[in-house]
């Protein structure tokens, strides 16, 4: 079984595993919270249990699809997260 994330907004579609929904629905929490909010990769990897290379890894393929827009700031990131995003698995 496959797991993809869709930007609804652009219809992208892109190829992903459990960890980026987790990093993908971690954000969207806080974004829904506190509005854009600040973080760092530490803290991100900290709080998920994944490594920061990792975290980096995913943060930079979800930005490339128009997820979530990060800008860098010092040693932390402001984050803006695309609520127009679902999951969807499929056996092909």
């Amino acid at each position: 079984m496959k797991l993809y994330l869709i930007n609804e907004s652009t219809n992208f579609h892109l190829g992903c595993n459990d960890v980026a929904m987790r990093i993908y629905n971690h954000l969207a929490s806080l974004h829904r919270e506190n509005g854009l909010f600040r973080s760092s990769v530490k803290q991100l990897s900290s709080a998920l249990g994944y490594s920061e290379s990792g975290i980096r890894y995913w943060l930079s393929l979800l930005k490339d699809a128009k997820v979530i827009a990060i800008t860098r700031r010092g040693g932390y990131y402001d984050f803006d997260v695309n609520h127009n995003v679902s999951f969807i698995t499929s056996n092909n």
